[in-house]
């Protein structure tokens, strides 16, 4: 290859979720909306098993819990009840389809 010039590969990650639960940790991709919908449903799985995840997406941020208590407490976003799981983002506690639409998943038919 004398004289002929450097050939630059670069190699780029694209978006990835972590997911953070007591005991371990996952990292699932979350390049499209379909693979948001896969991320957003795994970690509704992890609560239930783990009691308390954290969600990363890039710069976002998002905690998954699970409280009885907490079930007819309004969504900050839509005013509907958040449920036994509930999403906390930026300090705000929403319900499930507002956390879904936060991390970009894929419409779900109605």
């Amino acid at each position: 290859m004398g004289g002929s010039p450097a050939l630059i590969v670069e190699i780029t990650m694209g978006q990835v979720a972590h997911i953070r639960y007591e005991g371990g940790a996952l990292l699932l991709p979350a390049q499209d909306p379909y693979d948001r919908e896969v991320v957003f449903e795994e970690a509704e799985f992890c609560a239930r098993r783990h009691g308390t995840v954290g969600v990363q997406l890039g710069r976002k941020e998002m905690r998954i819990s699970l409280s009885a208590a907490d079930a007819r407490v309004p969504c900050s976003d839509c005013r509907k009840p958040v449920g036994v799981t509930s999403f906390i983002i930026d300090r705000h506690r929403v319900c499930a389809n507002c956390a879904r639409r936060w991390m970009g998943c894929a419409s779900r038919p109605r």
